[in-house]
């Protein structure tokens, strides 16, 4: 939610109007900016049924032109439960568009790339077999960045209160499917071999490169300049960024555990017997659904929280992109 300061007390205690007409009340321990709010000036914050205004972000409009090179916040401290909230609301306000995209682009390549797979895993693979696997292959490359860009264009709209139908999705995410492509192979390869020279290298050039994707949808930026936009963005926050990481990381073990346990009691390829098909193309599938539309969310909120706390930058300035 955006709004404007009202007032503020001695007690450090004040209202917001929120952009929406509601007054929001909130603490001092609601402030999340290192320096004091004043009347008049334009934040962001999370507000609650009860309306209350909480993890409130100064916000100021960036200087154009400015450089590059960015020091620390001066519009507030990055904050892990804001980007994690910020990445759950987003894929609540557009479920619908998010899960149709990734079952469809995602899902359903997932599927035939298990089908192929367990087939292979006979000893005996037809050529139907590997054609499936490798048409799932290749659909699966295609719909993971065309899923990507949708998922980065809904939420970028909806930090900014405003719902994105699929099919607008679908034309933001069609139009980045080669930068984002191109920008994979780029990144992959240099990533690749720093983690086989050490992992630690490896480790640090996802940090750096982690909000390159955003800069690619939402700032139009070429492969190579997004990838220097990430390293400026993801400068002095590091350390926060690899907690983030470590999370979503968890998380998504989580979820390939919870599939796997439903693969093994339906008898699929952990139970011992012979693979199931229909088992494994239904278990990756809802892995790789689930895993696509988090992971993108995820680096879209961690890229808008880098931006407004660095910049002062508000989803008006993000989703102008789009107009």
């Amino acid at each position: 939610m955006r709004g404007e300061v009202l007032g503020i007390d001695e007690a450090g205690t004040g209202s917001i109007v929120g952009d929406d007409g509601a007054r929001y009340r909130f603490e001092p321990s609601a402030v999340c900016a290192t320096s004091p709010l004043k009347v008049g000036q334009r934040v962001d914050f999370i507000a609650t049924e009860d309306r209350q205004a909480q993890d409130i972000m100064a916000l100021a409009t960036p200087v154009a032109g400015a450089s590059a090179s960015f020091s620390p916040s001066t519009h507030g401290r990055f904050d892990l439960g804001r980007v994690i909230g910020r990445t759950f609301s987003t894929i609540k306000a557009n479920w619908v568009a998010f899960f149709v995209a990734a079952a469809l682009f995602v899902g359903i390549p997932s599927a035939l790339m298990a089908y192929g797979q367990v087939e292979m895993a006979t000893g005996d693979p037809s050529a139907t077999s590997v054609l499936v696997m490798i048409l799932g292959w290749a659909l699966y490359l295609i719909g993971a960045y065309v899923v990507q860009g949708m998922v980065v264009k809904g939420a970028i709209n909806s930090f900014n209160d405003k719902k994105t139908s699929f099919g607008d999705a679908l034309s933001a995410g069609v139009k980045v499917f080669l930068p984002l492509l191109g920008l994979a192979i780029v990144a992959g390869i240099a990533t690749g071999f720093a983690y086989i020279l050490l992992i630690v290298p490896g480790v640090m050039l996802t940090i750096i490169w982690s909000v390159s994707a955003p800069a690619v949808v939402a700032e139009k930026r070429g492969i190579f300049e997004a990838m220097q936009r990430s390293r400026d963005l993801t400068r002095g926050y590091r350390w926060h960024i690899f907690g983030l990481l470590v999370i979503y990381l968890v998380l998504s073990m989580i979820i390939g555990m919870l599939v796997g346990g439903v693969n093994m009691a339906a008898g699929g390829t952990f139970s011992g017997g012979a693979p199931s098909s229909i088992v494994n193309m239904i278990s990756n599938a809802l892995t790789n659904t689930l895993t696509s539309v988090v992971a993108s969310a995820g680096v879209a909120a961690l890229y808008y929280e880098l931006r407004a706390i660095k910049e002062g930058a508000g989803p008006e300035q993000l989703a102008s992109v789009f107009d």
